[in-house]
């Protein structure tokens, strides 16, 4: 879909979820476009699964979803990375363009900036997220039915109490009621979401859990500085986008300096890329990529 396209269909949403009713004439003049595409978006937000309601002869207005289906304000989901990439996006077009300053604020109005959420692109993550994202709304406890544990290896249902979601939505951070631990539980082992009507019990006892730029979580802050090459440098923000506000360029080389709450994250990108990457003043980075091939080297002796 095509930049202009996005802006009139923002537009047409934006005028049709306002208090004032609008003749399609009045929309089509608005937004510039013929009363046959107005109607050809009304069958668009249609098929999309949102409430197009006939007030009059003339006139329509998108209405909030009814309470057994999809509000909506969850029918679209996006996740911090890309709402990264789209600001990058936006930010490199000229700062007198207004159709970018327009396009800017209304995704910010869109998608509520404190409950960022991914793209549904599989039937059951998509539901397991919606119900879980309606019970940290709510405040309500949930159970995990069928949670296949990498740890435990087994299979159970877990009641908890949702946090959070993590930035790339695979994972939901949330208070186990039977542990007392706030745990990280991953969306594709979750069997389905059942939200209780039980109130949280435990708010007092849940922990904020933050996330590094490679996707990590942890309680430390550790420091690290890599050296890349331009190859690096550029597979870094492919992979992950969120490192790209602590890359810096420097006397024709590329360094990323940062910290992160695991090293298994970095560890990882650098063991991958090794001949494109020099660690520099990391002594915790060096001795956990030392750890890790004395461990596994052994494996191809």
């Amino acid at each position: 879909m095509d930049h202009g396209r996005i802006v009139r269909l923002l537009n047409l949403m934006q005028l049709l979820c306002s208090n004032v009713d609008y003749t399609i004439q009045e929309l089509s003049e608005r937004i510039e476009i013929s009363r046959r595409s107005i109607f050809r978006y009304l069958d668009s937000f249609r098929t999309a699964g949102f409430a197009v309601h006939k007030k009059s002869a003339n006139i329509h207005k998108l209405l909030q979803m009814p309470v057994k289906q999809i509000p909506l304000s969850e029918l679209v989901h996006i996740s911090e990375e890309e709402a990264h990439i789209l600001h990058c996006l936006l930010g490199a077009l000229s700062s007198e363009c207004q159709v970018a300053s327009n396009l800017e604020r209304k995704l910010s109005a869109l998608f509520d900036a404190t409950s960022v959420t991914e793209i549904i692109v599989n039937k059951v993550a998509g539901e397991n997220i919606m119900h879980l994202s309606r019970a940290m709304n709510e405040r309500k406890q949930a159970t995990l039915v069928d949670y296949e544990s990498g740890n435990t290896m087994s299979i159970s249902d877990r009641l908890v109490e949702p946090i959070k979601f993590s930035t790339n939505y695979t994972d939901v951070y949330a208070y186990e009621v039977s542990t007392g631990i706030t745990k990280i539980f991953k969306i594709s082992r979750i069997g389905k979401v059942e939200v209780s009507l039980t109130d949280w019990q435990h708010e007092d006892r849940h922990e904020t859990i933050q996330t590094d730029c490679f996707r990590m979580t942890g309680k430390e802050d550790i420091p690290v500085t890599l050296k890349m090459t331009l190859k690096a440098k550029n597979l870094l923000i492919e992979e992950y986008p969120l490192s790209l506000k602590d890359i810096l360029h420097e006397g024709g080389d590329w360094y990323l300096r940062t910290s992160v709450k695991d090293l298994s994250g970095i560890g990882r990108f650098y063991l991958g890329l090794s001949d494109q990457i020099s660690i520099v003043d990391s002594p915790e980075l060096v001795e956990y990529v030392k750890r890790h091939v004395r461990k596994n080297l052994s494996s191809y002796l």
